[in-house]
């Protein structure tokens, strides 16, 4: 697909060459989880040669960050150079620019000032309460699937130093990558789970990525202390969270 994105292998200007080069150095940098540095690089390809495949590319990552807002803004600016260029990809791009903006509905609806206003009246330790509460209804199950999962994407996808709780976790107790593997590879929990994760998507995108990441990491804590009562691993658990959230102002 995008080799005929980018014209496949006849003569190219010199900004066409550099444009691909950049792409195929921020798809080498996605399949290794080198998230920032892949949506760098992509971002210079668009700017070196616009083309669709690297907004593409780059609205995929924004959306395994649950950052609809950018991946829809980037799928738009692509539907409309694909026209121009050929409008080979009009159907794939439609897809999933309508997906994201269902996911993304409770954002753009006008209702969002009622979610930031309730986070901040109530607390992030209540909203993620009531989340949690709200999609898994107390499933342990969905509940535990949920927090590696959640542990899963954000080593892959996110900056570590915006989810502390899960920084623990992979610090402390998840360090083996093969763990959480089998533990997500249940395709009976995984084939309830992923209705759940639309709905938990759809609920958490409606805030900024820092106020997001805060509710997103506070989950996963309330969840690890729900199926874990207090042990000797508590202490390392508290120290580990004295510190208040920083969040990166990086995507």
């Amino acid at each position: 697909m995008f080799r005929k994105l980018f014209g496949g292998g006849a003569p190219q200007s010199s900004t066409h060459e550099a444009g691909q080069h950049l792409f195929q150095q921020g798809m080498k940098a996605a399949s290794e989880y080198r998230t920032a540095e892949a949506i760098a690089l992509y971002t210079r390809s668009f700017e070196t040669n616009p083309n669709p495949a690297p907004l593409i590319n780059r609205a995929k990552l924004y959306r395994w960050r649950i950052l609809f807002e950018e991946a829809i803004r980037d799928l738009e600016t692509a539907m409309r150079l694909d026209k121009q260029q050929g409008d080979e990809f009009a159907v794939p791009l439609m897809n999933e620019l309508r997906e994201c903006k269902l996911l993304a509905e409770n954002r753009f609806n006008g209702k969002r000032g009622l979610f930031i206003e309730d986070l901040r009246s109530k607390g992030f330790d209540h909203v993620a309460g009531r989340i949690a509460d709200s999609i898994f209804q107390g499933n342990g199950q969905l509940l535990g699937y949920h927090l590696v999962n959640e542990v899963d994407n954000v080593k892959k996808f996110e900056n570590l130093s915006d989810f502390p709780s899960v920084k623990t976790l992979l610090t402390n107790w998840m360090k083996d990558q093969r763990v959480i593997d089998q533990a997500l590879a249940d395709p009976r929990i995984r084939g309830g789970y992923g209705p759940k994760r639309d709905i938990f998507e759809a609920m958490v995108c409606v805030y900024d990525y820092a106020d997001m990441a805060k509710l997103r990491d506070t989950i996963v804590r309330k969840i690890w202390c729900l199926l874990n009562p207090p042990s000797q691993m508590q202490t390392i658990w508290e120290a580990s969270l004295r510190d208040a959230i920083r969040p990166s102002t990086s995507r």
